[in-house]
This record gives structure tokens, C-alpha cells and sequence, in this order.
């Protein structure tokens, strides 16, 4: 299993970032199986167009996907601002001779508690994107939301994030171009 020896750091410098009248929650450490060899995380300007694949279990009843590698502006942040037009998520690859090839991926929105649900496959072979971007000013959820994927009854992996008020972290929320 990957460790994360940044990932203490990383946090406590994220939660000193803002101030403690805007902290909740507690964000929990990432979590994998033996089946995936790594898992990255990040925040991104997501304002260019994708394309889009149909995932009836999902409030939207469909999913971005892009059309091109997507680029952590943010990496290994997951503190996120509301703001629209960024987006956040993790890209994940299998262990060595893992291949997943009808996982559900699962995200929980804060205030939910039933996961919008879609299917995905994990190889080892090349890495597969998770995201959530915000579109709408309904999607802009203050609290915890959570990545996941299972295979079989079997959690793959468990990244978290902390949606946050945009003026908690206004060098994000306003880099891209976008205001909410």
C-alpha cells in the first residue's frame, strides 16, 4: 500500500489556511486497497469544454469527461472553494496485475445520504480520472465529499475533500477566471 508521508503536513498546512471559523470537518486520510498502486488528488480550472457520457445514476444523469490528460493546477490540495468552473478529484491506477473492469464509482455529496453511482474500470495499465466540477450555483455544497470506487464488495479507494466558502481560499477560487 502507498504511504503518505506529506499527506500529515499537507493537512495541517491546508487547515491553517483557513480560518477556524470556516473548519467543520475533518478531512480523513486517503485510503487504498492493495489492489491500486497510487492515487493522486487535486483541485483543477476545468472551463474548457468536455464532452459528456451518460450516468443515469447520477443527479445530472451524465458525466464530464475530458477530452484531454487532466492537470492538477492544485495537486495534493483538498481544500476546495465553491466556486464555479473548478473542479476536484483524484486519478487512480491498479497494482500490478489488477485489472477492475466494472467498478462503481461513487461520490457523496455533503447532506446525501445515498451516493450518485456510475461505472468505471481501474487497470493497470493507465490511469482513470474521478472529478466533480461545479456548474451550477446548487452544486456549490459547503462540507465533506468523498471518491470512492468498489469492486465486489471490496473498497478500492476513499479520497476526501472539504467543499469550503470561496473567501476561504480566494487564490484558487479566483485563478481561473470564474466567480461564484
Amino acid at each position: 500500500m502507498i504511504r503518505f508521508p506529506r499527506l500529515s503536513a499537507l493537512l495541517f498546512s491546508a487547515l491553517l489556511v483557513l480560518p477556524s471559523g470556516l473548519r467543520a470537518e475533518t478531512i480523513a486520510a486517503p485510503q487504498l486497497s492493495d489492489r491500486v498502486a497510487a492515487v493522486e488528488w487535486g483541485i483543477f480550472c476545468a472551463l474548457k469544454a468536455m464532452d459528456r457520457a451518460p450516468a443515469p445514476d447520477t443527479i445530472a444523469g451524465w458525466l464530464h469527461v475530458p477530452r484531454d490528460r487532466i492537470e492538477f493546477h492544485w495537486p495534493d490540495e483538498n481544500i476546495v472553494p465553491a466556486s464555479i468552473g473548478l473542479a476536484f478529484g483524484i486519478r487512480v491506477i491498479a497494482a500490478p496485475g489488477e485489472v477492475t473492469a466494472n467498478a462503481e464509482a461513487r461520490i457523496y455529496r455533503p447532506g446525501r445520504a445515498k451516493p450518485e453511482t456510475w461505472v468505471t474500470s481501474i487497470t493497470d495499465s493507465g490511469e482513470v480520472n474521478s472529478f466533480f466540477r461545479f456548474d451550477e450555483e446548487d452544486e456549490l455544497i459547503p462540507g465533506i465529499w468523498a471518491f470512492e470506487a468498489w469492486d465486489q464488495g471490496t473498497r478500492l479507494y476513499r479520497v476526501e475533500f472539504e467543499v469550503a466558502p470561496a473567501e476561504a481560499r480566494p487564490d484558487i477560487a479566483n485563478a481561473c477566471g470564474a466567480t461564484s
